[in-house]
């Protein structure tokens, strides 16, 4: 199903706003309020990673969808949903937003793992997780 037969009606307490971290960093975690299955068909997650500054060339930041099933033990869901930002040319990375339709088997908490490759130096920047119903 398209984007655009979404609603993308946002709520504040489905969005999760997190600085981004050369040890990695988890945004909230999202409680479907359901098992697997159901309306999460057409959910729309939207992250929107961000610019940041004093990551130098080649690093890679890198965003995945994890799920769990008691809102403690994380696991990728599957199939796997992640996308990456390569810094370049010194200006470190620039903002990138992705949407994406929760798999209909993805269980019951959902959240965004972002990590980093080698060390990066100080890096300024913030994730925004959202669900969109």
């Amino acid at each position: 199903m398209p984007f655009e037969f979404n609603r993308n009606q946002q709520d504040y307490n489905y969005t999760s706003t997190v600085a981004i971290a050369q040890a990695g960093a988890n945004t909230a975690s999202f409680d479907l309020e359901q098992a697997v299955g159901g309306d999460i068909e057409s959910v729309v997650f939207e992250l929107v990673a961000p610019t940041a500054a004093g990551i130098s060339d080649t690093k890679v930041v890198t965003y995945a969808l994890q799920d769990s099933a008691d809102g403690s033990s994380w696991a990728a869901v599957d199939p796997a949903i992640s996308t990456t930002q390569t810094a370049s040319g010194g200006a470190g990375i620039v903002t990138k937003t992705v949407r994406f339709r929760v798999p209909a088997n993805t269980r019951r908490y959902v959240r965004i793992a972002q990590t980093m490759t080698a060390t990066a130096g100080t890096v300024t920047g913030s994730m925004v997780a959202k669900l969109l119903f």
